[in-house]
């Protein structure tokens, strides 16, 4: 039975229209491609993110899951180089999170967690940096991939890890990171290891540890320069120039810097160019080259208008003011020593230690927090030195009204020095404020690595008191409580070097007259600071009877009166 010849033909338009479809569907999925193949060029970051909507449309359109979760996370990178767009590039990661995940991408999870936590990097919040940072690294391990390809995932996350420890000031977590990053990156012949040696050099410089900084640098240059890679290059060049500049070679210094800038001439490296210009700054500051320092400010400041770069304007506000207090302009100086103060302290805020704390250990969230704003607390009511400063400030302003007035011959020369003397004063209280503020830092951060040992101690006596449970979890968390503790040392001596800044000698001279302990010094250092003895037992991790018989000791090695408290023989007379 033959069918009807239109029924004939229904099918074989309708097969020749299908073919049209499926041929349609693959020249698409072709295009998309080649769109995604583009984002590593950016040669034009607008013409870009036009190309990628474009393509998502298709992607939509053809149900392309995998390729919808590629073209969201290449938009949110493409955002991600706008520091006023890092929402928008938030929205794309987690977009392409939920599309990638779909699709069955086991990379996807690690992806998002690394590429948030760069975000939030460039917006100077490292306690939410961190807490993404800590997730790619356990997604890292999880990868089901070949041995390569594990590697140099696990490398860029510790590589991520190390710099923010890094940006926060732990010295220990940051080297151990980087340490590990460069060894991953090393076993597979990854350009990547060059960035970690650079990281580790510039760590190793800001230590003041110049023979490692110079083995790190030079390694990370000559990296760079065999890999041709541009930006590592002018980076290696101007880190030199500051490792000089730490070691007083000043023409050397000078060379390194004018290196980099004749590098990063002719390409877009505005955040290069505006180091090497700080570093030319610090170099004619110190010799004292005022036509020379004053262009490089000039040249930086017209550079910190086109760029958002925080950390590097507080510098090179603060150099600023050096150089106008340095010329007789103290009023200048001071108007921005008090920008450079501000932007700092901004800044200070989202890199705050006791969120970081609230990450690494959850469970103890809030009474963690709580305990140290009740210390916080403590110490602002505690430091009441502050107004024998003042005290000395309107002595000083009393003087020197006494003093105009007794050469009234000479008013106009005298209210000049007046107004001079009172600036430079207003200076010195801003300074000891700032100083006074990083003491009290100091001390929160004592405050809170003795709590984690305390809790970690908790957690010993629990597994010790059960011993048939299996403890695997709470000991794998006990140890990295306690790899967390390692720098507690370091704390102490930031703690010390601070107090100093505000207590000068004082130490120095009860270590020479009375040779009492580093134990007794920490003691006596807090009885300075008026502490009650429930305070330094907190903060010291010991029992009130210790305490006690501790100061009860001192009292004797210092040949204190009966009537007369340990504190109050310390107290400022």
């Amino acid at each position: 039975m033959k069918l009807p010849l239109f029924i004939f033909a229904f099918f074989f338009f309708a097969s020749m229209y299908g073919q049209k479809n499926l041929l349609q569907k693959k020249q698409d999925s072709i295009y998309i491609d080649i769109l995604l193949s583009r984002v590593s060029g950016l040669d034009s970051i607008d013409s870009l993110k036009n190309d990628m909507y474009e393509a998502l449309k298709m992607a939509k359109k053809h149900q392309f899951i995998y390729q919808q979760g590629q073209l969201h996370k290449m938009l949110g990178i493409l955002y991600a180089s706008d520091y006023k767009k890092i929402d928008s590039s938030n929205y794309h990661f987690n977009t392409s999170l939920h599309f990638l995940r779909q699709s069955g991408d086991s990379l996807a999870s690690f992806d998002h967690a690394n590429n948030i936590s760069v975000n939030y990097v460039h917006l100077r919040d490292m306690p939410t940096a961190l807490e993404y940072a800590i997730k790619a690294l356990k997604f890292s391990k999880k990868l089901n991939l070949n041995e390569d390809l594990k590697k140099d995932r696990k490398g860029a996350a510790h590589l991520l890890l190390g710099s923010i420890y890094a940006e926060m000031k732990l010295k220990d977590s940051a080297i151990f990171n980087l340490k590990k990053s460069r060894s991953y990156f090393k076993d597979i012949s990854s350009p990547q290891e060059f960035v970690a040696s650079s990281n580790l050099g510039e760590l190793f410089l800001k230590s003041h540890d110049y023979e490692n900084s110079k083995i790190y640098v030079q390694e990370a240059l000559d990296g760079y320069k065999t890999h041709d890679l541009i930006d590592g290059i002018v980076y290696g060049l101007n880190l030199f120039g500051d490792l000089q500049f730490a070691m007083r070679n000043y023409p050397e210094a000078i060379a390194y810097y004018n290196a980099a800038l004749k590098k990063s001439d002719h390409t877009n490296m505005s955040q290069y160019r505006l180091l090497a210009y700080r570093g030319l700054i610090k170099v004619f500051l110190t010799q004292k080259k005022n036509d020379s320092t004053d262009l490089y400010l000039k040249k930086s400041f017209a550079l910190l208008d086109t760029i958002e770069a925080p950390k590097e304007k507080v510098e090179i506000l603060k150099l600023k003011a050096n150089f106008l207090e340095g010329n007789g302009r103290s009023e200048e100086a001071l108007s921005y020593l008090k920008w450079s103060i501000q932007l700092e302290d901004s800044i200070t805020k989202k890199e705050n230690l006791p969120k970081v704390a609230t990450i690494l250990v959850e469970h103890e969230k809030k009474d963690g927090l709580q305990e140290l704003k009740n210390i916080k607390q403590i110490s602002s009511k505690k430091n009441y030195w502050i107004f024998t400063v003042i005290v000395l400030l309107i002595a000083l302003s009393l003087l020197t009204y006494f003093l105009l007035k007794k050469y009234r011959n000479k008013l106009n020369v005298s209210n000049k020095r007046k107004k001079r003397l009172e600036t430079t004063l207003q200076l010195e209280k801003e300074n000891n404020e700032y100083i006074r503020r990083k003491l009290v830092s100091a001390y929160a951060n004592l405050a809170l690595k003795t709590d984690l040992l305390s809790q970690v101690n908790q957690l010993l006596n629990q597994i010790k008191n059960q011993p048939k449970r299996n403890h695997n979890k709470e000991i794998l968390d006990t140890q990295n409580q306690i790899k967390f503790q390692n720098h507690i040392n370091n704390l102490w001596r930031e703690f010390f070097a601070h107090f100093e800044e505000v207590h000068p000698n004082f130490l120095d001279q009860l270590k020479s007259k009375y040779g009492i302990t580093q134990n007794d010094l920490k003691i006596c250092a807090f009885l300075r600071m008026n502490l009650t003895n429930k305070d330094i037992c907190q903060l010291m991790n010991v029992n009130p009877n210790t305490i006690r018989v501790n100061i009860h000791r001192i009292k004797k090695k210092l040949d204190v009166p009966t009537e007369i408290s340990v504190a109050e023989f310390l107290s400022p007379k």
